[in-house]
């Protein structure tokens, strides 16, 4: 079936929950994470968002010991820019350090940076040097053999966008409007492995997030719909946006298993408590979103079935697969700041590394 129909969630969700563990704790919101060929893991930490730590955004690696823990940090590159949203947004996000990828024999960063210019930097060297300079919100990053050219989601513009090494950047995808008026936000974009034609180009997904619904501002941080997320199909010959899947809840990160399976992210299940434009909550508080309760969703695009792997997740927002394991990046937020666990006991808000196995066949 080389282009499944679109099909909703709700009618085609079953639970299968797997093991899973903390394997990695008090990171300043991780985001991007990879799985290279020697078993290190390469993650992006967005920063920690702090007025005192404007440059906290850092690049990790973390090698395997003996018994397979990941108990050894090395800073590989430091000292990005790291922006606390809350102001402007009046929720927890933390912008700065996006996405790490490989592709054309070399790893790529995204960061966005709305004071000096968003850039995409190139890891041969490190310091990591800038090759693309662009305006706006870089998010996810993807490479395309066949078009040897990387791909990225623009959320505050609504854009998906293809750049070559010497060329200006050009937009292969405009996403429209949700059913509701509000914008697209895509967030996380990824080749189509589902794709089975023998002519013609590889196309990409792309998760929409959904952005806020306008015109109550007491609802300011929280006027956000639920079930109307979507993961959609982007031929980038054509520009022609198809929706694969939909009825999500603000979907976020994607990657497709050994077996074809896609995997998919959800930030949370509902919006409460949006933060205060200025000052920071001192007693335990959602923030916007609803914490842990994110889920990890595995969706059989041939047969229209989705299985839920994994509840009660604080706020997810990148994953990569390596084999039959899992690594998914959580918490978003002002690390330190008080907020309610899933069994309802107050925690420090930090960021971490869940490391979760699948099951057979997926």
């Amino acid at each position: 079936m080389a282009n499944p129909h679109s099909f909703t969630l709700a009618f085609h969700l079953v639970q299968q929950a797997c093991a899973s563990s903390i394997i990695l704790r008090g990171l300043n919101n991780p985001r991007g994470i990879k799985c290279k060929q020697d078993g290190s893991l390469l993650l992006v930490e967005a920063g920690s968002g702090d007025a005192e730590q404007v440059f906290s955004g850092r690049l990790l690696q973390f090698k395997p010991d003996a018994e397979g823990s990941y108990t050894k940090c090395e800073v590989l590159a430091d000292g990005f820019r790291s922006m606390n949203m809350q102001a402007r947004m009046c929720r927890d996000e933390i912008f700065g350090l996006a996405d790490i990828a490989y592709g054309d024999g070399r790893w790529l960063l995204s960061q966005t940076d709305y004071v000096s210019g968003s850039r995409i930097l190139d890891l041969s060297s490190l310091p990591p040097q800038p090759v693309v300079h662009s305006r706006g919100n870089l998010n996810a990053l993807c490479y395309h053999p066949q078009r040897q050219s990387w791909l990225t989601v623009k959320p505050d513009s609504n854009q998906a966008i293809e750049f070559k090494d010497g060329q200006p950047e050009a937009v292969v995808g405009v996403l429209p409007d949700l059913s509701g008026g509000q914008h697209a936000v895509p967030v996380m974009v990824i080749l189509d492995q589902s794709w089975q034609q023998t002519d013609g180009q590889q196309p990409v997904l792309i998760s929409l997030f959904s952005g806020e619904l306008q015109g109550d501002a007491s609802k300011t941080g929280i006027h956000f719909e639920k079930g109307v997320s979507k993961i959609i199909r982007l031929d980038l010959e054509t520009g022609i946006v198809s929706t694969v899947i939909d009825g999500l809840t603000l979907a976020t990160g994607m990657a497709f298993t050994e077996q074809g399976q896609l995997l998919v992210l959800e930030l949370c299940e509902d919006f409460l408590e949006a933060m205060p434009a200025e000052e920071i909550p001192q007693t335990a508080w959602h923030g916007g979103f609803k914490r842990y309760s994110g889920r990890l969703l595995c969706c059989d695009l041939e047969k229209q079935s989705v299985t839920c792997l994994a509840t009660h997740l604080d706020t997810p927002s990148n994953l990569c697969v390596a084999g039959n394991v899992v690594f998914i990046s959580e918490g978003m937020g002002l690390p330190g700041r008080p907020i309610a666990n899933a069994d309802g006991a107050t925690v420090a808000l930090e960021g971490y590394v869940r490391k979760l196995s699948l099951p057979a066949g997926l």
